[in-house]
């Protein structure tokens, strides 16, 4: 069993982590890039301006890549499409089932490549532990994730 203590330790740790600079890796939504990635379990973060925008686990950080580059796939991509350009002429919303028109879905991905950087973690047990850790201290005003602490029966 492990105390209260360690446990913080442990979480804290794997935030530092994720945090370092020399972690942090571009988004290039291609194929090439899709295959840098490893295949594992992981909690990731989305990086903007030097700030966590937005955290995440996964039972494969490549096919959560690969779910990136496609709005019927990750929130973050609509949450951006929403976010920043809702106001454009032509715009319609994505959903799990429709992306956005053709020219908003070139404008999220430019957004996400420029403005986005990537760090990830491997991590097998506690990935929903870690990622509320970080996802509790998250600046709701710069935050992309839509959800909040996941409910528990």
């Amino acid at each position: 069993m492990f105390s209260a203590r360690q446990i913080r330790e442990y979480l804290e740790n794997q935030v530092s982590l994720l945090r370092d600079k020399k972690n942090w890796k571009s988004i290039a939504l291609t194929n090439e890039w899709l295959a840098s990635i490893k295949d594992v379990p992981a909690v990731y973060i989305l990086i903007e301006n030097n700030r966590i925008v937005y955290v995440g686990e996964t039972g494969s950080i490549k096919g959560r890549m690969r779910d990136l580059c496609d709005s019927r796939h990750h929130n973050v991509r609509r949450n951006i499409g929403s976010k920043y350009y809702s106001k454009e002429k032509g715009y319609k919303p994505a959903s799990c089932k429709d992306k956005f028109p053709d020219h908003i879905e070139k404008l999220v991905d430019q957004y996400i490549k420029n403005k986005l950087k990537l760090s990830y973690l491997e991590v097998e047990l506690g990935r929903k532990e870690v990622e509320e850790y970080i996802e509790k201290d998250l600046d709701p005003t710069y935050r992309l994730n839509i959800r909040g602490k996941r409910k528990t029966k």
